[in-house]
């Protein structure tokens, strides 16, 4: 049966509970097999379905505003998108059994990409690019954008706020970078111009954690949708650094196209906004991913001549 969090009371769900939720609420897969997914999040506990669906849980009450987020717009997002997205097939009220509302949505098939050869990092970086093209020229609908309705990552990549938590991170981070390397870092990356373009629908996460590959390295697939936010476009391309290399960064590029005043937004935003930040959060609880940023910002301090060791 399920487990409780004894810090907080939380229900930690298990496939006997996502069974009984199913038949309480979507009988229509009440015969199905429920097992862990490993593409389970930081936000949310994911549970396969069968083979063509999973559930989605949020795991505190905080992410609960991206579930109901994801499941109001990505259907009206997903029609313009040749990418394959997760459908919404389902939005489940909250229960005695489990008392946040949770989805099911359709399983989109392919792997996480691990370690891209050059042509792979090519192919993938051209498919992540049309994509974000497609997703960016979607229209907003006159929904209002910024921060304070999507988020801090719908609004500016550099703020006194962000300010602080690169000046935070730097200390916190000391036995893995110098901090007076990491400050002087962000004080070149930091000047960055006023966004360029008119703010659009961002995904905010399209890390390797959220995208599918095919064996061949082509793009199957964007998941994880709960991020969602009408704003600066450049939120989007803060990845590159950590996924690819440079020639295939360029492709990414030139496939969303994207101007040079955008690029150094994104760049700004990989350094503190997912880079330091989730470094100084996660280093412990996840430390695949800490990985990957942590050559992220090492390469993006690289672009402006620092050395953060």
């Amino acid at each position: 049966m399920f487990h409780v969090k004894h810090a907080s009371g939380d229900v930690i769900p298990d496939a006997s509970l996502v069974a009984q939720l199913l038949r309480e609420q979507f009988p229509q897969l009440a015969g199905e097999s429920v097992r862990p997914s490993n593409a389970e999040g930081s936000s949310n506990f994911v549970y396969r379905v069968g083979d063509a669906c999973a559930v989605r849980l949020p795991r505190s009450n905080s992410y609960v505003a991206d579930l109901l987020s994801e499941a109001r717009w990505l259907p009206r997002l997903a029609p313009h998108l040749s990418v394959p997205v997760p459908e919404v097939r389902f939005l489940a009220e909250p229960s005695a059994v489990f008392a946040r509302p949770w989805t099911v949505v359709t399983w989109v098939p392919g792997d996480t990409p691990k370690e891209l050869d050059p042509p792979e990092q090519t192919r993938m970086a051209a498919g992540l690019g049309r994509f974000m093209r497609q997703l960016h020229r979607v229209d907003t609908f006159g929904l209002s954008p910024g921060a304070e309705q999507w988020g801090y990552r719908a609004g500016e990549p550099v703020t006194d706020v962000i300010d602080g938590w690169a000046d935070s991170a730097a200390d916190h981070l000391r036995d893995l970078f110098d901090p007076r390397q990491v400050k002087e870092a962000w004080r070149r990356i930091r000047d960055v111009p006023p966004a360029s373009n008119q703010p659009c629908w961002v995904h905010t996460d399209l890390s390797a954690e959220n995208v599918l590959a095919t064996p061949e390295g082509d793009l199957a697939g964007v998941i994880d949708f709960g991020g969602l936010g009408v704003g600066d476009r450049s939120v989007d391309l803060l990845y590159a650094w950590s996924m690819f290399d440079e020639p295939a960064r360029e492709v990414l590029r030139s496939e969303s196209e994207t101007d040079e005043v955008t690029w150094l937004r994104a760049r700004a935003w990989a350094f503190v906004g997912p880079g330091l930040l989730t470094i100084e959060n996660y280093r412990q609880s996840m430390p695949d991913r800490t990985a990957k940023l942590t050559t992220m910002v090492e390469a993006v301090a690289h672009e402006v001549g620092v050395s953060l060791r």
